[in-house]
């Protein structure tokens, strides 16, 4: 995730991260533990798309506030 959409946050380069955060939607875990990863994924990348960087990346923010952790100790190695 850090490869894919830290760069277009960056600079902001908001097509390229709206493509990153679609990509994410993929990437949610199996069962209901991220009940809102998806959702996440997808409101960001609609904001990227109408151009509201702030609103994108408050997106990646509640993702991280939410899951980080668990992810990164659970599931963070996990193939995709």
């Amino acid at each position: 995730m850090k490869e894919n959409a830290n760069p277009p946050m960056q600079k902001p380069d908001l097509p390229a991260l709206a493509e990153a955060l679609d990509k994410m939607v993929a990437f949610a875990p199996p069962g209901s533990d991220y009940p809102n990863w998806v959702s996440i994924s997808k409101d960001g990348a609609a904001a990227a798309r109408n151009g509201d960087a702030q609103a994108a990346k408050a997106s990646c923010r509640s993702c991280h506030d939410q899951y980080k952790k668990k992810y990164k100790a659970e599931i963070r190695t996990r193939k995709i």
